[in-house]
């Protein structure tokens, strides 16, 4: 039978059912490193590019532990209020953040069950709103439900009430789990549509990541806080910070390799082909069911497929579906992926802007500017000298970024390591190509030290690169 477009599942995560999720989750060490269930500390912000998986990763933790859950993300975006402005330190952000995140916690969760936790959850907000409305205009109360104006929090002059109404708010929320038998859980994803303006104000995350750090730390192992950031926003609040060492400890960054890649297929096969693997399989027996490789190895021929791969799962998952268009109901060869590798790079070079426009706008066109044509293998600093030759120095081009944040202050040099952040370009290394999916940093200085680096073969094909 002709396989359809999502035959090996959807790229994205947010679409999948939880039990496909579970099944095909592909489990890495950082799921231990969490802090989740009975842990009372461990990493509580997850960084990583667009497509790398962080939705999957939200997902499969709450199916772990059934804990009284508050998700926060781009279609539950119920604090959604403007913090473009909102130029305060970190520190009044962080109580401010906190607030908001325990009453919301403590009104869902209330609302939602009638269990005693539920109904003590449910006494806490109203108390932690009557105190809230002891700062003039923080509440208002013009509109139905309970609606707290960010803006009025964070004045200096809120802070002895806030910092009161947050004590008693974590006292009360940790009392109500302690004796429920379950934890309770805040889940933050697509921050910038949680916090619209955000990206143009990467410091205010500062204050986000530390209200987070603050809940995790007093709630111990009765309420988890977790918050999962793209890559690109992360990096320009890491280039503004004011407070970052404070927090550095319980950040960490989701990585895909070659390996991991073969074993998302390779679940997605057992799953299409209702093959319990009980958590151990045979790759190589997976994928022959439905990919043919000839006289090669499985190795050498995966890695063909995952060399296309800047994103990590949801371009393999992609590049899979569509040679297996291609192929219809034969088995998938080099010559389905050849076949779709022009449709694919177009799809690559154009997805940039949505993948990286919040904090590099017009990145894709950029990338088009400077490497059209270009070689596919450099120096690190031939690399900033390209982007110098076709961009800084050509007038036209110049005109069309100069006024975007990302391009006006940077330094070719500066440039070449965006080329990396966004995973255009990788290095060579003795072990092979490390591109940001693997190594998300890197410093500029190492970068241009690189005797080879290397445009992605993702973007090749669109760019006339050979």
């Amino acid at each position: 039978m002709a396989r359809s477009e999502i035959y090996f599942g959807h790229p994205d995560a947010s679409i999948s059912v939880d039990e496909e999720l579970a099944a095909q989750h592909v489990f890495r060490d950082i799921e231990n490193r969490l802090k989740w269930d009975k842990r009372d500390s461990g990493i509580q912000v997850v960084v990583g590019i667009k497509g790398s998986g962080k939705t999957d990763l939200r997902r499969y933790m709450e199916s772990r532990g059934n804990p009284y859950k508050f998700n926060l993300d781009g279609e539950h975006a119920y604090l959604a209020q403007d913090v473009s402005g909102i130029e305060e330190t970190s520190g009044r952000i962080k109580n401010a953040i906190a607030a908001l995140l325990l009453q919301e916690f403590a009104h869902r969760v209330g609302d939602s069950s009638k269990s005693n936790a539920a109904k003590a959850l449910a006494k806490a907000f109203e108390a932690s709103t009557s105190v809230l409305k002891r700062i003039p205009n923080a509440v208002d109360l013009q509109v139905p439900g309970v609606t707290v104006r960010l803006g009025e929090l964070v004045r200096p002059d809120a802070t002895p009430i806030l910092q009161g109404a947050v004590n008693q708010l974590i006292t009360d929320v940790v009392k109500a789990l302690s004796g429920s038998g379950r934890h309770g859980a805040i889940l933050i994803d697509d921050v910038e549509d949680v916090f619209p303006g955000i990206d143009h104000n990467p410091l205010f995350l500062e204050g986000v990541v530390r209200a987070v750090a603050e809940i995790n730390n007093r709630g111990r192992n009765n309420l988890h806080a977790l918050l999962f950031v793209k890559h690109g926003l992360w990096r320009a609040w890491f280039e503004t910070q004011k407070e970052y060492d404070k927090v550095s400890h319980v950040i960490d960054f989701l990585t895909w390799d070659h390996a991991s890649l073969v074993s998302l297929i390779a679940k997605r096969i057992a799953r299409r082909h209702e093959i319990d693997d009980h958590g151990h399989f045979d790759a190589e027996e997976l994928w022959a069911k439905e990919f043919t490789w000839g006289d090669e190895r499985l190795d050498d021929f995966a890695h063909y497929c995952t060399q296309y791969c800047s994103s990590g799962p949801r371009d393999m998952i992609k590049l899979c579906n569509l040679a297996g268009v291609e192929a219809g109901s034969d088995l998938i060869g080099r010559s389905h992926i050849e076949a779709i590798l022009g449709g694919y790079s177009d799809e690559k070079v154009n997805g940039l802007n949505s993948d990286f426009g919040d904090t590099y706008p017009g990145v894709n066109g950029f990338v088009t500017h400077v490497f059209h044509g270009a070689p596919a293998r450099m120096t690190g600093n031939d690399l900033a000298q390209l982007i110098n030759e076709r961009a800084l120095l050509v007038p036209d081009v110049h005109r069309q970024y100069r006024d975007k944040r990302w391009y006006a202050y940077a330094t070719k040099e500066g440039l070449a390591k965006t080329m990396y952040q966004v995973g255009v370009v990788g290095f060579e290394s003795p072990s092979g190509v490390t591109y940001a999916i693997e190594k998300p940093n890197i410093s500029t200085a190492d970068l241009l030290s690189k005797n080879v680096v290397c445009v992605h073969p993702a973007f090749r094909p669109n760019l006339s690169i050979i």
